[in-house]
């Protein structure tokens, strides 16, 4: 009796996940990046955090570079639904909002370290076989991009800030993501500074920058 029990309990509990099982893969995933780094990344250790039998993730992955894929995907949705959201909260005008997103594009960094890293360090990803999931990977950065760059769009719109949208979105992005990329892995230890208090100096610098008008 116990032995059919014990049989039986994986199978059980996938059936319990089945219906979410990819969602409930990518989240195990997640805390395994957050707190181990990518190396530890594999299919066996997010069977265990889901709770779930060690061939289940081969339903919906199939190795770790696809199931990495998947995470990439994800982190870049929430990437821009944080981006959205710093505008959000900001309000007012289109370079208030642009500041906004600046702001929180360091602080999810900040609060991300190994998720940040993985979604521009493409080096560290291995490479999927999956051609949909490279393309939807794909399709979410660039989501991601468009959302900055149309704010960036409607600041110039506005007449806030001055140049071309794509000379001044090189030039934010050099800023929050340097600034970003400092507090991560920077050389320059940074953490004794609060990350907002460097975000809002950096962007309010490079704001000073874009809306004044270029020299002839």
């Amino acid at each position: 009796m116990s032995r059919s029990s014990s049989t039986a309990s994986p199978n059980k509990r996938d059936r319990y996940h089945h219906g979410d099982l990819r969602r409930s893969l990518i989240q195990a995933g997640l805390q395994v990046l957050a707190e181990r780094g990518v190396d530890a990344l594999t299919l066996r250790e997010v069977a265990r955090r889901a709770k779930v039998s060690q061939a289940a993730p081969y339903h919906h992955f199939a190795d770790k570079a696809d199931l990495v894929s998947a995470i990439v995907q994800h982190g870049f949705e929430d990437f821009a639904e944080a981006l959205r959201a710093g505008a959000d909260d900001v309000g007012g005008g289109a370079l208030q909002r642009l500041t906004g997103m600046g702001l929180a594009y360091v602080r999810f960094a900040v609060a991300n370290p190994e998720l940040f890293r993985l979604l521009f360090r493409p080096e560290l990803r291995g490479r999927t076989q999956e051609e949909a999931a490279a393309q939807a990977m794909e399709r979410a950065g660039s989501a991601a991009y468009q959302i900055f760059l149309d704010a960036v769009g409607a600041a110039v719109e506005e007449g806030s800030v001055q140049g071309s949208v794509e000379d001044v979105a090189v030039a934010a992005l050099s800023i929050v993501h340097g600034l970003s990329t400092l507090l991560v892995d920077g050389p320059v230890d940074l953490r004794q500074r609060p990350p907002d208090k460097l975000a809002r100096v950096v962007i309010a610098a490079l704001g000073s920058g874009i809306t004044r008008r270029p020299m002839a």
